[in-house]
């Protein structure tokens, strides 16, 4: 074997390994994009937890005022009509608006599930791509191998 057939050879095998760490490379890229998707969906989680907790508070302090005016007012909260629809639209409300934001969290949360598929599967994609990169390095080799040993002119494939 002289110095040419040597060198395809090393060639072959630094062609060989940096597409292998390409591809694992874009295995780690890819669980990296899935581990921040789960991160920004827990958080999601917790901002529409705490925007509830909010919204029931603002409810419940709003309800408070109420039996505090109808104290003073002299009215009956549970008799005095008027009182009580101020009430039941206050709950309606929030009601529609907590099944809203409901409604948008899981939209949003369905998003990002796609994204976490997708990453992964771009992941898979691009590490199939490098392994195929690889082993077409090794079978290019191979045939300029074969052909410096023969003898015979070198195609540039």
């Amino acid at each position: 074997m002289g110095l040419p057939q040597a060198l395809a050879i090393a060639s072959t095998a630094f062609s060989f390994m940096g597409s292998m760490s390409a591809a694992k490379a874009a295995k780690r890229e890819a669980a990296m994009r899935r581990r921040q998707l789960q991160v920004q969906k827990e958080q999601a989680e917790l901002k529409a937890l705490q925007e509830h907790n909010i919204r029931m508070a603002n409810l419940k302090t709003f309800i408070g005022i109420n039996q505090a005016l109808s104290g003073v007012l002299g009215r009956d909260l549970g008799s005095d009509r008027s009182l009580k629809a101020i009430l039941n639209k206050a709950k309606r409300e929030t009601s529609v608006d907590v099944a809203r934001a409901n409604v948008q969290l899981l939209g949003e949360q369905a998003q990002r599930s796609f994204s976490q598929r997708m990453a992964t599967e771009k992941g898979n994609n691009m590490a199939r791509a490098y392994r195929y990169q690889a082993f077409g390095s090794i079978i290019k080799s191979a045939y300029q191998i074969d052909r410096l040993s023969s003898g015979k002119d070198v195609v540039s494939l």
